[in-house]
């Protein structure tokens, strides 16, 4: 079982990523495993926890919200028929449009990209304050107390509809403010013992059931989350670099390229490395793969997308960076390689790196692209390696 980032919503479990969230780099608890954690990778694009159940849920949500607004408004008509003619007719017409107001705005946070980042808490505040002002209705002006029921199962129907969204503590809190504020109110309005007895029974056993499917569906979301994380992560990143995978690589780079603003490309790999595994073996590969992945990592940029494209090759695009750019990262990274060293047993093996840079303009063709680079790539290793040429 992983945990979610407290920042952003993404979940991290031991396959995937241990110490930092792969979505946002906040640091995760520590009591995590590490034993089987790789590290962060920037890379990887996820959905937030609330992106991947909203898409779903919110859709059907929202019919049930202009389902809401549409019987708030129709009641409006029934409140009519039965006050009209009393003195309590404006109080509850006051009420009964605050509640539609709220209607509407609960609609507006289902839709509107305003409420993106809090959407369930807006959901739950609004309707939360909808339910008191028709709550407040019933109450202050002598209607039947079973109203007051049949209302919060409407709203407690439109909680669990929000299924895996919803959180425990949401729930906890916006259920103690309405069965608090009924009790007020029937204190307020002076309710008799019956009323308020016939209340509670009905609403503590029902609010704790609906905490216990809110908690289920929170457990059961949070389970799926991790699982669609986890084979993202498994069809996206090479096992090996943690970096991205050759299909992953290129369809990340093509959508760069299709915006046709202006890329670099750098397209390298690592000088004599069949000696390195036939000499050493393929575990002392492995690890020299591993630490070129990291240096590619500790000196690209946020935005670069860093790929393993095959064996001992990697490449890099660069978006909005000039050739110049370019080539001084990659000579940063030649040169960074160049002077590290990894442990193999009793061994200090030491590689160097050829590159080859490209810069594109205009041209949207990522093989076009890629293959400038390679052709690059080749001229540093004819003219003998360990070098950058453009």
């Amino acid at each position: 079982m992983g945990k979610l980032c407290s920042s952003c919503g993404v979940v991290a479990f031991d396959l995937a990523i241990a110490k930092f969230c792969g979505k946002c780099g906040s640091k995760f608890n520590k009591n995590l495993k590490q034993n089987k954690a790789v590290s962060h990778n920037r890379l990887v694009n996820f959905e937030s926890y609330e992106e991947f159940h909203g898409e779903r849920i919110l859709k059907i949500f929202l019919i049930f919200s202009y389902l809401g607004l549409a019987l708030a408004i129709l009641y409006l008509f029934f409140d009519y028929k039965v006050y009209g003619d009393t003195p309590h007719w404006d109080g509850v017409f006051i009420a009964r449009l605050i509640a539609i107001f709220f209607a509407v705005m609960v609609v507006v946070a289902v839709s509107h990209s305003f409420f993106k980042n809090h959407r369930v808490e807006a959901i739950t505040f609004f309707g939360t304050l909808g339910y008191t002002a028709i709550t407040y209705g019933y109450i202050a002006f002598d209607n039947d107390v079973h109203f007051v029921g049949y209302n919060w199962v409407y709203y407690l129907v439109a909680t669990i509809m929000l299924g895996p969204l919803i959180t425990k503590k949401i729930y906890i809190i916006m259920e103690i403010y309405q069965i608090l504020i009924v009790l007020i109110l029937f204190e307020r309005f002076d309710k008799s013992s019956e009323e308020i007895f016939i209340y509670t029974i009905f609403s503590i056993p029902l609010a704790v059931y609906v905490f216990a499917v809110v908690a289920l569906n929170r457990k059961n979301g949070e389970e799926a989350y991790e699982n669609a994380y986890q084979m993202h992560i498994i069809a996206s990143v090479d096992v090996l670099s943690n970096l991205l995978n050759r299909r992953s690589w290129y369809d990340k780079s093509r959508g760069i390229c299709a915006l046709n603003k202006g890329l670099s490309f750098i397209m390298l790999d690592i000088d004599h490395f069949k000696k390195v595994n036939d000499t050493y073996g393929h575990d002392a590969g492995d690890i020299v793969i591993k630490m070129v992945a990291d240096t590619l990592m500790e000196e690209t940029r946020e935005n670069d997308i860093v790929g393993r494209l095959g064996g001992e090759e990697f490449g890099i695009i660069l978006p909005k960076t000039s050739l110049d750019e370019a080539v001084e990262i990659g000579e940063r990274i030649r040169k960074a390689i160049e002077s590290k060293s990894v442990k193999y047993g009793d061994l200090e093996l030491k590689v160097t790196i050829s590159l080859g840079a490209t810069h594109s303009q205009s041209n949207n063709d990522l093989e076009a692209v890629v293959k400038i680079g390679d052709t690059n790539l080749y001229k540093s290793k004819q003219n003998g390696r360990n070098r950058i040429s453009f």
